[in-house]
């Protein structure tokens, strides 16, 4: 029984391995950065684009304040403002946006098939993201 389960827990390590080197299971793309400026004060911005079939399946971003008040009062200009807060939502300090990949790749004036993980990556550091 002890070699039975020493096997099994030798194999998991050994795939938790072979994910971790081979990077399957990466169709996750995280971009950070902090963000100081008159107007928002500091924050944290949060990129996060998960893959599907090598292309872009999902955007969200979340800016995390450092006060609800300050978030709260972020979001109400977004909605002064006249942009469409419909993907939008605050939670206590943060604020979480979901984007559209093909409103996205129409705003970029990009195809959708050019949306991969390269893209995104090369142009987020171009950008001051710490790319993950």
């Amino acid at each position: 029984m002890k070699k039975l389960m020493k096997s099994s827990l030798l194999l998991m390590v050994m795939a938790i391995f072979l994910f971790a080197l081979t990077g399957c299971g990466g169709n996750k793309l995280v971009a950070t950065k902090s963000e100081e400026d008159s107007m928002f004060g500091k924050y944290e911005e949060k990129i996060e684009i998960k893959f599907k079939n090598k292309v872009a399946s999902e955007i969200k971003m979340t800016m995390e304040f450092e006060s609800k008040d300050k978030a709260e009062s972020i979001m109400s200009l977004y909605k002064l403002s006249g942009e469409n807060t419909d993907k939008m939502e605050q939670k206590d300090k943060k604020i979480i946006m979901k984007m559209d990949v093909d409103e996205y790749a129409k705003e970029q004036n990009v195809s959708k098939d050019k949306l991969t993980k390269e893209y995104f990556k090369e142009y987020l550091e171009k950008e001051g993201y710490k790319v993950k």
